[in-house]
């Protein structure tokens, strides 16, 4: 299903029926940003509370997934309430290391299975916090678009709360987002791997380096192409940053789903080439096929 051309079904459907709802929030919280900034000391502490409380009296908290109204009692700060975020968490079978793709009953060895071992990626690893299927994949189509901007950033702490005990390395400094060529970041509104990673930096409280990585000209659509193709149509599409040092140090790259791992690597060696040590590609959905 295209997005854009047919209405959203499932999960998705719901997410729609929050657009208007979640606009009145986003024009409310930007009146009061404007106002605080105003006020000064304790006069600034005392109205953001009053704000928030009236805040949340004419907007309730609800779940950006399902819709569910979000008591006081049971408050999710990250915007999913906790069956959702239960339901998402749950892909726990076992998965390969290296490209983040399940592995067949009884595989034994993780660092590489039958979707990876022909293939040469320069990340390191990869990580995802599900299977680009059902209601993840409603849930990523609906991240591509602007007005679902509130979603993107509550599945972004999600998945910062799945990789937090996986990225140890004291050596991680930068978080990337995986860059869209400027017409069609115009054209879509949002660039759905910058909102992940700003939340996924501020989780980890690691910064946010969004123009370390260029995309330098633009590429055809890669869900069109074979899998061959994808790795030809992204050659060379990526640049990093001079301004940036990345000697010795670990990258968390981050985009919305990875199917062949193309994009993902193509950009992993971009940052190889700055001098990254070591490349970990985070995304919120894999993409298995059929």
């Amino acid at each position: 299903m295209a997005v854009g051309t047919q209405p959203y079904t499932g999960i998705a459907a719901v997410i729609c029926t929050q657009k208007g709802r979640r606009m009145s929030v986003a024009r409310t919280q930007q009146w009061i940003r404007l106002a605080g900034r105003r006020l000064t000391g304790r006069s600034r502490t005392v109205a953001r509370s009053g704000w928030r409380s009236a805040l949340a009296l004419l907007f309730p908290p609800y779940c950006f997934l399902c819709g569910k109204e979000i008591t006081q009692s049971n408050t999710e700060p990250k915007g999913l309430c906790t069956a959702c975020r239960s339901h998402l968490m749950a892909w726990n079978c076992p998965v390969c290391r290296r490209c983040a793709s399940p592995l067949p009953q009884f595989w034994g060895d993780s660092t590489q299975c039958p979707r990876c071992c022909d293939r040469r990626y320069a990340f390191n690893q990869a990580l995802a916090l599900g299977a680009y299927t059902g209601v993840w994949r409603d849930a990523v189509l609906c991240m591509k678009r602007a007005t679902f901007e509130p979603l993107t950033h509550a599945v972004g702490q999600l998945l910062a709360e799945r990789i937090r005990d996986i990225i140890r390395s004291p050596t991680v400094k930068q978080v990337v987002p995986v860059p869209m060529h400027w017409s069609r970041r115009l054209h879509r509104g949002v660039q759905t791997s910058r909102v992940l990673s700003a939340a996924i930096a501020r989780q980890l409280q690691l910064p946010l380096a969004a123009h370390l990585l260029g995309c330098r000209r633009r590429t055809e659509k890669q869900g069109t192409l074979t899998p061959s193709d994808r790795f030809r149509n992204v050659r060379n599409a990526f640049q990093a940053n001079s301004a940036y040092d990345l000697s010795g140090t670990d990258v968390l790259l981050v985009d919305d789903i990875m199917t062949t791992g193309a994009t993902l690597s193509e950009a992993a060696r971009a940052l190889q080439s700055a001098g990254a040590r070591s490349i970990t590609a985070v995304v919120v959905a894999r993409g298995i096929g059929h």
